[in-house]
């Protein structure tokens, strides 16, 4: 998965992937309303507060909001000794800085007293700091219940499992629990299905095996609410200053602007993933006069006499504005791991066997390899652990990725190499 190095330690389920919003119907209403959230370093990993009503379903505390869209850059320029102007050469993000205003009526003065600490002890920066670092999250909820359509579906006969390119699943918010519907082919008379996991943005797993190997099979889901995470941390106000001069909601009430630095400036989308495996089950090698196939499924599979090899190339589809930083987890046993993205040119790859029982991680954002007992392995480590990325076009035309990961030495059922990553946005 890929996360700020400042994400390290943070508990499952909360700073390393968003929280479920719940099931959503098909019959939900185009651009229902969206919400903002802040979460909170606590001791046990983060607390979740709705921004709109933050201290109380009666409140309407988030007013405006500002420095969401593109992040900060410079270029990287040259010019010769007789040039005019320069020659740009190559660009970096920067630092983003967001502020919103929040604002509220109170009825008494002890309230008032009261609501200053409450945001004060919320929002203080000394949170974040306790051993590893832990910003705030501003969590932006985006619209949902759009219905969804596309062409392109792809569905194995007797596999729950259908992928789409053009699918963006996870980006747009389809969940476990909603409806995808099939509307053409052999498949379509069963739809709708309920949908099982969202892998990633172009894969989706169904409740309900296919009947049909099929391309170009159309579908539709409604829209799921998208998430957008920035890790920040309070960098001003609020100040409560007091007169003289014309307050709003003087003398109980309060209007503050909040500003936030976000070191890393970009908007993180919800964890996907993507497994290279040791099938425990290859089936047989049949001939059935026409040909031969090899795999569980009849008429699936590839020949591969290796039971103890993993070499193969997937087409990982990547929906992001800028790239993401995956990390490359690998189950032992496993010996000389490597994984390359062949559409960039990148390849990271270790002189080393991991041992059954054993996982290696290997963080492209935070660039470290180490293994479950943290011991390091970056001295068994050569490649392009910096500048390995799941890129959007035009650096992977049509946002295709191929990644190969290669091993041997492995045992079927239980080794594998998994690719994690979140996608990352430029603005939102």
């Amino acid at each position: 998965m890929s996360m700020p190095w400042f994400m390290a330690g943070m508990g499952a389920g909360k700073a390393r992937g968003p929280g479920s919003s719940g099931s959503k119907s098909s019959s939900m209403i185009c651009g229902e309303a969206e919400a903002d959230q802040i979460l909170v370093p606590v001791a046990t990993g983060y607390k979740v507060y709705p921004l709109t009503q933050i201290f109380g379903w009666g409140n309407r505390t988030l007013r405006s909001w500002s420095g969401f869209g593109l992040a900060p850059l410079h270029f990287i320029t040259q010019r010769g000794p007789l040039q005019d102007g320069v020659s740009p050469i190559d660009m970096r993000w920067d630092s983003r800085t967001i502020q919103i205003l929040i604002a509220e009526t109170i009825w008494d003065r002890t309230t008032f007293w009261d609501r200053k600490w409450d945001w004060f002890d919320l929002l203080r920066p000394n949170r974040s700091f306790n051993g590893v670092v832990k910003p705030l999250i501003y969590r932006k909820w985006l619209p949902h219940g759009k219905i969804q359509r596309g062409t392109d579906l792809v569905t194995v006969n007797g596999s729950p499992t259908v992928t789409s390119y053009s699918g963006r699943f996870v980006e747009r918010g389809l969940e476990a629990g909603q409806e995808f519907h099939i509307t053409t082919g052999a498949d379509a008379a069963a739809s709708p299905y309920t949908v099982v996991s969202v892998p990633n943005d172009y894969t989706v797993m169904l409740d309900t095996n296919m009947t049909a190997s099929a391309t170009l099979v159309h579908w539709q889901y409604s829209r799921g609410r998208g998430v957008r995470d920035l890790y920040c941390l309070l960098e001003q106000g609020p100040n409560f200053d007091q007169g003289p001069g014309p307050m709003p909601a003087y003398p109980t009430g309060y209007r503050e602007a909040l500003r936030f630095i976000a070191h890393d400036p970009f908007w993180y989308g919800t964890e996907q993933t993507e497994t290279w495996e040791v099938p425990a089950l290859i089936g047989d090698l049949v001939f059935d006069g026409l040909g031969a196939w090899l795999g569980i499924a009849v008429g699936i599979g590839r020949w591969l006499f290796r039971t103890s090899t993993v070499d193969e190339t997937i087409s990982v589809v990547y929906w992001g504005t800028a790239g993401a930083k995956p990390i490359i987890e690998i189950d032992g046993p496993a010996t000389n791991p490597a994984i390359a993205n062949t559409t960039t040119g990148t390849t990271i790859s270790l002189t080393y066997t991991i041992g059954l029982g054993e996982t290696v991680t290997i963080d492209t954002l935070a660039l470290t390899v180490e293994n479950d007992l943290g011991v390091n392995l970056l001295p068994f480590t050569t490649g392009d652990l910096a500048t390995f990325s799941l890129e959007p076009s035009p650096q992977a035309p049509n946002r295709i990725n191929s990644v190969h990961v290669g091993f041997t030495g492995g045992t079927g059922g239980i080794s594998a190499a998994r690719l994690l990553w979140r996608s990352r946005f430029v603005g939102i």
